[in-house]
């Protein structure tokens, strides 16, 4: 009777929990199908309600003392029951995060950017007539051949976007993400275009021969690092 109490309340829970039915359906049938054994010898139930609480994150009882129970054969199901929850439960936290993984790697496609990095208080006073202090603060953005505007997000890798006045003289290729539901442009390399050429960009330490988009020092030996603007060969 108490297996079949086991079995109602197995196919209850397993009905509500896609994951967990296609995880563990299989093993709870081979389980059932040996349960009325593993009761009837108290060393294997020790054993086997040692393994369900230990799966289960729950105390259920010690096996010293079932005989206050009443019923091994009940305690035994609800030990049980305590690990299907608990494993239920992890299944479906570990789809939610899957899937909503899988959303953000879908929603951050690299793109590429073509056009000039402009300070973007400067461009809406230009366009819109929109105050603009005398001495403003740059807030640089990038501006898209097609006229598109992007605030620029201020990352080790599009530093020199904001430090080098070199680099935002040149009209640039950059390629990274724009960030869902906003005009955030997070950059993660950069070329330039000169005559219609595209330019490989980065700087270049000539003591530790290292290729970098950070225009501070050197990360090996701290020292100078210089702009180099190369046709790909």
């Amino acid at each position: 009777m108490t297996c079949g109490l086991v079995n109602r309340r197995i196919e209850s829970i397993l009905g509500t929990n896609m994951h967990a039915e296609l995880l563990l359906k299989p093993r709870l049938t081979a389980l059932l199908k040996y349960l009325p054994n593993v009761i009837s010898v108290p060393r294997e139930f020790a054993l086997l309600l040692r393994l369900t609480e230990a799966r289960s994150g729950a105390r259920v009882c010690d096996p010293q003392h079932v005989a206050v129970f009443g019923c091994r054969k009940l305690l035994l199901a609800t030990a049980i029951m305590f690990a299907l929850v608990r494993i239920a439960i992890a299944a479906d936290q570990s789809s939610i995060v899957k899937a909503e993984d899988a959303r953000n790697k879908t929603v951050l496609q690299e793109v590429d950017l073509r056009g000039k990095i402009v300070c973007l208080p400067e461009s809406m006073h230009e366009l819109y007539h929109t105050d603009l202090p005398t001495n403003h603060q740059h807030i640089w953005g990038f501006k898209t051949s097609d006229g598109t505007f992007y605030t620029l997000l201020r990352t080790k890798l599009s530093e020199a976007l904001f430090v080098d006045e070199q680099v935002r003289k040149k009209e640039l290729i950059l390629k990274g993400h724009v960030l869902p539901k906003t005009q955030i442009f997070e950059m993660t390399d950069m070329k330039s275009v000169r005559n219609g050429v595209i330019y490989d960009l980065y700087y270049y330490c000539d003591v530790c021969s290292i290729k970098t988009l950070s225009p501070g020092p050197c990360m090996c030996c701290q020292g100078p690092v210089k702009l180099v603007e190369k046709r790909p060969e």
